[in-house]
């Protein structure tokens, strides 16, 4: 959401609180932006490089798109910490070579090459080509560039990057040869002279940056989309190496981070949540809550250029947002199949059926695969009036995919998505 008139103040931001953090004038703070897929969270991150643009060098880096660009998608849920630490020093020296006015030090572009080299030896990570760091470097801004601006690069720097770029398979399949990522044989612990090596040549890639330019503000999205908990475990609390990038660091990170009790042992780190907007009320659930506002907002915004400002109507806009179960993504999912099918049936004003036809395709869609031990888990959160969430590990499955939800507002409770209460697990009194 490159434009900032579109979006609407959300009000439970977690980006006041970082900027709060950045301001202050000792230590570099690492903080983890946890929750579930479909929150908002890309969207907050580029809230938040706005806010620092004038402060710092906002280094922007999202994986989960550069992946996809590399033709491997599925490459998030193998990555490694070290891997991490080798994609950020890329982006790093390729952000000096389109900022800096004179060339990086061949040193530490060497330097970067031996010791990414050393680890992929000693982790047994297949080498399929020599590789070219400089031309690595170039396909990450490349990647990001096209993408999204994920380089923190603006104006005619960016400019000049996307226009030059000619991002083709060819680049991105001889980039992935060089770099094959997620397929190591074996791992090491962060002390090992190897892991300490490339994250020293990486912190002189991000010193060099910071003596000559100015402080950097590293962003990673798409870490967040790693299903396994114990890999997420594994980046984050059983290697530090994240933690030690030696700038400000906000990474997005997967919700079971959070809502896994081990969470809070996470070093380094300080956690901060962005849940889903609270549409739903706590004590009534079948009821509209709060967040509806935030949607309502949200598709004004959107809108406001539009011809038709009537095609959706408040009722149709707040069941919209209601069973969107306040997730930014599942809202505008929605919204888009309502347009769709006004479009077909050509009117300019979506009916109440058009808008239910698009909810109950929604519905289906959402009740896919659910058996009764998960329908089992749900109604356990529905008959609990503390909305707590249960001891039962599919409750953490259901978290991951969308079908039980966190709410921020008082203590941080969980309900199942109201697409599912329309049917599947209706509630007595349910508006559904």
């Amino acid at each position: 959401m490159k434009d900032p008139a579109w979006r609407a103040p959300r009000p439970h931001t977690p980006v006041d609180r970082i900027v709060r953090r950045l301001d202050l004038p000792f230590a570099d703070p690492r903080i983890l932006l946890a929750g579930t897929v479909g929150t908002g969270k890309s969207t907050e991150l580029l809230r938040l490089r706005e806010a620092r643009e004038a402060k710092e060098f906002v280094l922007l880096l999202d994986l989960h798109r550069h992946f996809a660009w590399m033709g491997d998608g599925e490459a998030i849920q193998r990555v490694a910490s070290w891997e991490v630490i080798f994609l950020v020093g890329l982006s790093v020296l390729g952000a000096a070579r389109e900022t800096l006015p004179y060339p990086v030090p061949q040193q530490h572009v060497e330097d970067l090459k031996q010791a990414w080299e050393q680890v992929a030896e000693a982790t047994e990570t297949p080498k399929t080509a020599e590789i070219d760091v400089g031309k690595v470097a170039s396909g990450m801004i490349t990647a990001s560039s096209v993408l999204v601006p994920a380089l923190g690069l603006s104006g005619g720097v960016a400019t000049g990057v996307a226009a030059g770029i000619g991002a083709t398979k060819a680049i991105a399949e001889g980039i992935r040869r060089m770099v094959p990522v997620g397929r190591s044989g074996r791992t090491l612990p962060d002390q090992d002279e190897a892991m300490q090596t490339l994250l020293g040549a990486v912190n002189v890639l991000v010193g060099h940056m910071q003596q000559h330019h100015r402080r950097i503000l590293l962003l990673i999205d798409g870490l967040d989309r790693i299903r396994d908990e114990e890999r997420a475990l594994t980046l984050f609390l059983r290697s530090e190496l994240l933690s030690q990038i030696a700038c400000p660091t906000v990474i997005c990170a997967p919700f079971a981070l959070r809502s896994a009790p081990v969470g809070a042992a996470i070093p380094r780190f300080d956690t901060v949540v962005l849940a889903n907007e609270p549409v739903l009320d706590k004590v009534h659930p079948e009821r509209p809550g709060p967040g509806v506002a935030f949607f309502a907002e949200m598709y004004r915004r959107r809108t406001r250029d539009l011809p038709a400002l009537d095609a959706l109507s408040e009722d149709s806009l707040e069941r919209l947002a209601y069973v969107s179960g306040g997730r930014a993504r599942d809202f505008v999912k929605l919204v888009r199949g309502v347009a769709e099918r006004a479009w077909t049936a050509d009117v300019t004003t979506a009916t109440p059926a058009i808008v239910e036809d698009a909810v109950d395709e929604a519905r289906r869609d959402r009740e896919r695969g659910l058996d009764v031990g998960h329908l089992g888990v749900l109604r356990a959160v529905m008959a609990d009036l503390q909305r707590q969430l249960p001891e039962d590990a599919r409750a953490r499955q259901l978290l991951d995919w969308g079908h039980l939800l966190p709410y921020p507002n008082e203590s941080e409770w969980y309900y199942p998505h109201p697409l599912l209460t329309l049917h599947l697990l209706r509630a007595p009194g349910s508006i559904g």
